[in-house]
């Protein structure tokens, strides 16, 4: 692990030094999810040096290989906050710290949609809106984000659609469902020259094998010996292909309905219901209420049910260790966020997924590569989404 550095910095991103060696560190970067403590397990001997650096609220950049962005300022590159922290000393009096936190994108929960959007655009446009007027310039100086921009950006497509965010929702989570439902990935990236943290919003590349975007293929097989160990699996458990759903009451009372039918009839055909009287039928712009005429209402009210419906998809999981002395290399052939195929003969599958989580391992002066492709299955605290 001669060329893994981990820099740490304040939160007003002033330099405070490098770690000392590191017993074991796993770095774990996913393209759409919020960001959870965990994303970063860190174990390191006890010198004065880490017991320094190792403190809550620090920031630590991980410097392996190619920036995550780079643009007329310089490089860009993921950092994650520490959240916690735990010192042991075992029988033979070896000392240890271990600490664990998350990458920054976690930080826009810390806002709430203070006032309420309504919008037609693309996902792209949402999230960029809701970070602008609740995260960035947008909002009241005592909001904004200090040492914040919002990095460049390409059209990343996809269709516009109606919406409308209600009042005191997370940011962070609004941002989640819109990246989601947009196929886009997301993170808060550090500028180590500027002193900048910058929101990065990004599409991955189609590296299929049929892709055509002329971009050169990565795939995935114990074929060609680019992969170690695998895991594929797949489930319909709790799936449906129908949603109904109720909006706010008009002024007589009337609550309307939509329904949003993905296919299928008799017994292949699932319904659910969902409540989403939430969605309000007026909004205040410059002090002054406006009601949402009933059409517009009721195109909006379809988009989230449609949105909704969409955590009750399928879910397909492929998970592998990659060899890392292989034809492809994390980084350069294919990143975080990139569709790729999977092939594994002796089982019968053949799948193009995204890489939707990596997890990168340094032990005993080892690096290894767990990708996640596709998406793993649900737990009992989150529906995971169908990846399409």
């Amino acid at each position: 692990m001669d060329n893994v550095e981990l820099r740490v910095y304040d939160k007003e991103l002033t330099p405070l030094g490098v770690i000392d060696e590191i017993a074991s560190l796993l770095w774990t970067p996913t393209y759409w999810n919020e960001g959870t403590v965990g994303d970063l397990k860190l174990l390191v001997p006890m010198t004065e040096n880490n017991k320094k650096l190792l403190k809550k609220g620090n920031i630590i950049v991980l410097h392996d290989g190619a920036a995550d962005y780079t643009d007329e300022t310089g490089n860009w590159r993921r950092g994650t906050q520490i959240r916690y922290r735990h010192i042991t000393k075992d029988a033979e009096g070896a000392e240890q710290i271990e600490v664990q936190g998350h990458f920054l994108k976690k930080w826009l929960s810390k806002r709430i949609i203070l006032n309420k959007i309504v919008m037609t655009g693309t996902e792209q446009q949402k999230i960029n809106r809701i970070v602008t007027e609740n995260h960035g310039t947008g909002a009241a100086t005592k909001r904004q984000f200090k040492q914040f921009v919002i990095l460049a950006q390409e059209d990343l497509g996809g269709s516009s659609t109606e919406f409308a965010y209600e009042d005191y929702t997370d940011a962070g989570k609004e941002i989640y469902n819109r990246a989601l439902a947009g196929k886009l990935g997301y993170d808060i990236l550090i500028n180590e020259n500027t002193r900048q943290y910058g929101f990065w919003l990004y599409k991955g590349k189609d590296l299929t094998s049929g892709n055509s975007e002329g971009n050169t293929p990565s795939i995935f097989s114990r074929d060609f010996d680019n992969v170690n160990e695998q895991e594929y699996t797949e489930s319909d458990e709790g799936s449906k292909n129908v949603m109904y759903a109720t909006g706010a009451a008009d002024e007589n009372g009337t609550a309307p309905l939509v329904e949003v039918d993905q296919g299928g009839e008799g017994i292949d055909r699932d319904e659910v219901y969902v409540d989403m009287s939430n969605i309000s039928r007026q909004y205040t712009e410059n002090d002054v209420e406006i009601t949402i005429p009933e059409a517009e209402y009721k195109k909006m009210l379809a988009a989230a049910t449609a949105d909704a419906l969409e955590d009750y998809g399928e879910t397909v999981s492929f998970t592998a260790i990659i060899n890392i002395t292989s034809n492809l290399k994390y980084g350069e052939d294919f990143n975080l966020g990139d569709r790729v195929t999977c092939i594994e003969k002796n089982w019968g599958i053949r799948i193009d997924v995204r890489i939707t989580a990596v997890c990168l391992a340094y032990q005993n002066g080892t690096k290894e590569i767990e990708a996640t492709l596709g998406e793993s299955l649900p737990t009992l605290i989150q529906q995971i989404r169908k990846v399409r």
